[in-house]
């Protein structure tokens, strides 16, 4: 039954934003190359930028921690995963430098990390004294790109932020 509940709000959640977003795309010349591809929903065009194996692209449009995921899943992926420094550099790139959801959180039992995909945390950049729960309140999501420094924040998932998805790329 909760599976059904949750089934519905996801799709729910998806019916509301269809063609509420605007694709945003940036990146330099040794970052990775371009890919354009069209979704399958029949939209235009959207740039996929390509980096070890897995394409990313950022949304501008601000939204909740879920409602990114959601609309990362209607994308063909999940929102974006960092394991390593080049991985965190190219996503920043990516995201323009701007603040951006990531695929991470402790929202299964506080203090434990794990990534969209399930991975554990092996790789991060918080920011001094992140993460926090801040006054006490669950701050379960990650945002990217956070302050001057550009490190990592803890933050409430219902705030409002633009996104990084991923996708894998299919085997040649």
């Amino acid at each position: 039954m909760k599976l059904l509940v949750f089934s519905l709000l996801l799709c729910g959640a998806s019916a509301q934003m269809s063609g509420s977003y605007s694709e945003v795309s940036r990146g330099g010349q040794d970052q990775g190359a371009i890919e354009t591809t069209g979704d399958d929903t029949g939209r235009s065009t959207i740039n996929w930028q390509t980096f070890n194996g897995r394409s990313f692209i950022f949304l501008a449009n601000a939204v909740t921690w879920a409602h990114a995921q959601q609309h990362c899943l209607t994308l063909g992926g999940t929102l974006a995963t960092v394991h390593n420094h080049e991985e965190e550099a190219f996503v920043k790139r990516v995201a323009g430098g701007k603040d951006a959801w990531i695929g991470l959180s402790d929202a299964q039992q506080d203090g434990f990390w794990f990534w969209i995909n399930g991975n554990p945390l092996a790789y991060t950049n918080w920011c001094a004294g992140e993460p926090n729960n801040v006054h006490g309140i669950p701050q379960e999501c990650v945002v990217i790109n956070f302050s001057a420094n550009k490190c990592w924040d803890d933050e409430r998932c219902s705030i409002k932020r633009p996104f990084v998805c991923e996708k894998k790329l299919p085997n040649p």
